[in-house]
């Protein structure tokens, strides 16, 4: 196998850019979201559970994350997690893993997490319309989570159908057999 590319969205787009894309991908979720459903069930929206909420917003990035983690179940023996601190108070909880995998796979893994959560998010807006804009917030903030894993599987999507992907302190390696150019 040689490597045919590698991948690391924080170098290619740069830690600025994410984030501003991050907020612009959060705010328009949210607003097209929230119009969306208050466009087919106007309805008074309620605060009475603003704790359960604030509790969910601290939990969302711990639960994508662990979605990860259980989607690689069949690789748990080689997948190291380690918790980094950003910007002195963000926890980032990185997940390496020390095998190759296929790409299908791998791209399953890194697109769960947005089909899952956010299909939840979506039908709890729909189920209970007096907390959508709970729900929409969330669906915003969740996007913005899941923005780099759509970057990464817009890259993936591009390599050749025998792919294997192998994670390294560059990035993602993108491995083909000999064959393959």
């Amino acid at each position: 196998m040689h490597c045919w590319k590698t991948i690391n969205i924080k170098h290619e787009y740069g830690t600025t850019r994410l984030t501003l894309w991050a907020i612009i991908v959060f705010i328009l979720v949210f607003s097209f979201s929230f119009i969306f459903f208050g466009y087919f069930d106007p309805i008074q929206y309620t605060d009475n559970y603003v704790w359960l909420f604030f509790l969910i917003v601290l939990f969302l990035y711990p639960i994508h994350k662990f979605i990860h983690y259980f989607s690689l179940f069949k690789y748990r023996k080689n997948v190291r997690l380690k918790i980094k601190i950003d910007y002195r108070f963000v926890p980032i909880i990185r997940m390496r893993l020390t095998e190759i995998i296929p790409k299908t796979h791998y791209i399953f893994v890194l697109i769960l997490p947005f089909l899952l959560i956010n299909s939840i998010l979506i039908y709890v807006a729909y189920s209970f319309p007096q907390y959508t804009h709970y729900s929409c917030l969330l669906l915003g903030c969740h996007c913005s989570i899941c923005l780099i894993d759509i970057l990464y599987v817009k890259n993936l999507l591009r390599a050749p159908r025998n792919a294997m992907i192998e994670e390294t302190p560059r990035g993602y390696e993108i491995l083909v057999p000999p064959n393959i150019q």
